[in-house]
């Protein structure tokens, strides 16, 4: 029995002594080690992203329309694609909400590092009006994992508009006798140089300060295009008045934009026109329009001869510059006005010996002004255009600011229109009265 006790105490101190130097030092250490399983665990989803997106649409490049390019990136992200389907039959595109056939010009992959694949794409031809949106449908690509794309909505930021503005013109009394312009649209238009614009982008206007009329382009933010008709009737801050004559029993008196000789135009007269006459009122110097000719005769370089109604003289070829300070004036209508030319150089009579024309030739009109030129001084903000018809030939280019205007100095003018208009309306008026051309 001591025996045991002995044995018990003796076990009890050596743990004891155990637990208090818990470290043991061994000759041998083994290691074993199993390697149970080896997993590659993929818990994303095949991603389908757009990078990035543009239009060809200068300026607005969140609008576009059927004429505009458009062209961006899609990517891909994912590593262990073992099936891509991502191709234009499973690509839609929407513009609101309603599946349309583009063009699309380039599709391509353009680049794949293993982990990303990034495709070009670029399209025209979108239809309909409404937001554009590429819709990808789900399981275009599946990876390792049997995992697929969700359906993917890829909105862009672009508004497709294909419907053109519609506007419509008022004329406002201004003050100083002018007027001014509104041009009111039903959609957000571009500014348009020259006119003022609204704070919503609705509305343009302007002030004239003498009768006008012609076209005016307006142009929405998709670059979608109508025309709406500016018809000044009631400015007068600014009078010109102007007419000619073809035949002394034939003359006319017309203002701004006004054709000089309608009716040889609409009838078969085979006039030609002999002499041009101008004014300049309202609030602006008279003299501040001046104009030369080229005068066409049977007598040829060199001559001159005076004009049968006014005695003002008259010469083959180019003739000097006049305005209302020249003393180059006549008295026309019961008004005084500016002359160019002369009348009578299709008459058959004899003023001297070589300048005398047979009948049969004179009576066939061969004879007149068969080129102007007219030019604006001190009226920096303003513009003068004018356009010559010649009969057989209709309407010549229209031009502007002292350029001439003609089809061959050989062939006398028929009619002709004059108009001042302010400098930033002078190709829009150039580019109405050339639709006639």
């Amino acid at each position: 029995m001591h025996k045991i006790i002995k044995f018990f105490i003796s076990f009890l101190l050596a743990l004891c002594l155990f637990m208090t130097f818990p470290t043991v030092f061994a000759k041998y250490v083994i290691e074993d080690i199993h390697t149970v399983a080896k997993l590659d665990i993929d818990r994303c989803k095949p991603k389908i992203t757009l990078t990035d997106i543009v239009t060809s649409n200068s300026g607005y490049s969140t609008y576009a329309n059927k004429k505009h390019t458009i062209s961006g990136h899609i990517k891909i992200t994912e590593k262990n694609i073992i099936r891509n389907d991502f191709s234009l039959d499973n690509i839609k595109i929407l513009v609101s909400d309603k599946v349309i056939d583009p063009y699309f010009k380039t599709f391509s992959l353009v680049s794949d590092d293993g982990t990303e694949k990034v495709y070009e794409f670029s399209f025209t031809n979108t239809t309909t009006d409404g937001s554009l949106v590429i819709f990808i449908p789900k399981s275009v690509v599946e990876d390792k994992s049997g995992q697929v794309n969700d359906e993917t909505h890829l909105f862009t930021g672009i508004y497709i508009d294909n419907t053109p503005p519609v506007a419509t013109f008022n004329e406002i009394a201004s003050i100083d006798n002018k007027s001014k312009a509104e041009i009111s649209a039903n959609e957000t238009i571009r500014p348009l140089s020259g006119w003022n614009i609204s704070d919503d982008y609705k509305v343009l206007t302007k002030e004239f300060n003498n009768y006008v009329s012609y076209s005016l382009p307006i142009v929405d933010w998709a670059e979608n295009s109508s025309e709406v008709l500016i018809d000044i009737k009631n400015a007068t801050n600014i009078i010109l008045q102007y007419g000619s004559s073809d035949d002394y029993s034939r003359q006319t008196l017309v203002s701004s934009g006004s054709i000089s000789s309608p009716n040889t135009i609409s009838s078969n007269s085979i006039c030609k026109t002999e002499a041009i006459f101008f004014k300049l009122g309202g609030n602006i110097p008279s003299s501040s329009l001046q104009a030369r000719c080229y005068v066409y005769t049977h007598w040829g370089n060199g001559t001159s001869t005076s004009c049968y109604y006014s005695e003002l003289m008259y010469y083959h070829g180019y003739n000097p510059w006049f305005d209302y300070n020249s003393r180059n004036n006549t008295l026309y209508k019961g008004n005084v006005f500016t002359q160019l030319g002369g009348t009578g150089v299709n008459y058959s009579r004899n003023i001297t010996s070589s300048l005398y024309i047979p009948p049969d030739i004179a009576s066939k009109y061969l004879y007149g002004i068969s080129g102007i030129q007219f030019k604006l001084n001190n009226s920096p903000d303003l513009s003068v255009v004018y356009q010559v018809y010649v009969k057989g030939k209709a309407w010549i280019k229209a031009v502007s600011d002292g350029e001439e205007a003609f089809y061959d100095h050989t062939m006398p003018i028929s009619a002709f229109r004059i108009n001042i208009v302010p400098k930033s309306e002078k190709h829009r008026l150039i580019d109405y009265w050339n639709k006639d051309v």
